[in-house]
């Protein structure tokens, strides 16, 4: 359903993430829980892309996407106000009405949720990629709504093959990476980018990404790429170390084989 995951409203749930569990209801997305010990990167992300209402024109199309859409919104409003419950009674509802992927990712049915929007992606036209503005002091276009659609659905991909067990990385960089191609100035989206090649041990594109979101307004960036800094200054220190034990070993060997 593509309605479902179109608009480019974020929800903010993690107030009450530490409950939320109880009931299976994904809200805040952290990466260093979500992948293994060794691929566990600096900072938590938010990358859960929803739809906050529906459009007259969608409802007249299709009452039932109006009635779906209407109880997912009754379900994230429940959850913020930390009704869990009602929550996930509204999530069902929804559900019953009509399919929609975040109802599904909000209901913990990762595998569900990921043929969901794989099958959007699938299902919707071509959707032209935003051409770069050779002014770089000119505006930017207002992207489209289909461009806005493929930007949220890779992002809440993303999302749902970190959180998947086990956790797919790859996969979840590569729907990130795309949804920059269709939103270049999404803040958020690169910052959780960054967040994921770290975890994953590409370090100067990390540090580079978190570098771009905080350009982009993501002011918690400046803690990511303070630690990050310092992660990789270590990391070229322990390899000059290692080289000049190695040189030293080889010495010893000539030294030894020449008595």
């Amino acid at each position: 359903m593509l309605r479902a995951v179109a608009t480019r409203h974020i929800a903010s749930l993690a107030r009450c993430s530490t409950t939320v569990s109880r009931l299976g209801l994904h809200t805040t997305l952290s990466v260093a829980a979500s992948l293994p010990a060794h691929l566990s990167p600096s900072c938590t992300c938010i990358m859960t892309r929803r739809a906050s209402s529906s459009t007259e024109s969608s409802s007249l199309q299709d009452p039932q996407e109006g009635q779906a859409q209407a109880a997912l919104d009754q379900g994230t409003l429940a959850l913020q106000q930390g009704q869990l419950k009602d929550a996930a009674k509204h999530y069902q509802d929804s559900l019953r009405v009509k399919e929609t992927s975040i109802g599904k990712y909000q209901l913990s049915s990762l595998p569900e949720a990921i043929k969901s929007f794989e099958r959007s992606l699938s299902l919707s036209p071509s959707v032209p990629v935003p051409t770069d503005n050779l002014d770089p002091d000119a505006p930017l276009q207002p992207l489209t709504p289909a461009q806005l659609i493929a930007a949220d659905t890779h992002t809440n991909l993303g999302a749902a093959y970190i959180l998947s067990k086990p956790p797919q990385p790859q996969l979840a960089l590569q729907h990130l990476q795309q949804a920059l191609v269709f939103n270049p100035e999404d803040g958020e989206v690169c910052y959780n980018l960054a967040a994921v090649l770290e975890a994953t041990g590409h370090l100067d594109e990390a540090l580079v990404a978190f570098q771009r979101s905080e350009k982009l307004g993501m002011d918690r960036a400046k803690v990511n790429i303070r630690n990050l800094g310092a992660k990789i200054l270590g990391k070229m220190r322990e390899e000059e170390e290692e080289k000049k034990n190695s040189k030293t070993s080889h010495k010893g060997e000539g030294s030894s084989k020449t008595v």
